[in-house]
C-alpha cells in the first residue's frame, strides 16, 4: 500500500546518503519525507548535512521546529519534505 510518512537517513557514512535516499523515495513515493541522521552545529560526526538530499526537491519545508504532529486529519497538509530542527 502507500507509504504515507517516511524517516530516511541521508547523512552517509554509517548509513544510506542523500543518492541511495533519494532512489528510496522515488521508488517508495511517501506522502512525507522527513530526513534524518545528517550533520547539524550540534553533531561532529562525519555525515553530511541535509542540503545535498533537498537539492533539486520540491516541497520542502523547514520546519524551524524539533517536532510535527501528523495525523490523518493534516497529512495531506504536510505533504513533501519536513526538514526538523535538531533537538535543543
Amino acid at each position: 500500500g502507500q507509504i504515507d510518512i517516511l524517516l530516511i537517513p541521508v547523512g552517509g557514512f554509517f548509513t544510506i546518503d542523500h543518492q541511495q535516499a533519494t532512489k528510496v523515495v522515488d521508488q517508495l513515493k511517501p506522502k512525507v519525507v522527513i530526513p534524518m541522521h545528517f550533520k547539524t552545529e550540534k553533531l561532529d560526526f562525519p555525515v553530511k548535512d541535509v542540503e545535498p538530499f533537498l537539492k533539486g526537491k520540491e516541497k520542502v519545508i523547514k520546519t524551524g521546529t524539533s517536532e510535527v504532529e501528523i495525523t490523518k486529519e493534516n497529512i495531506n497538509e504536510k505533504e513533501g519534505i519536513l526538514v526538523l530542527e535538531h533537538a535543543r
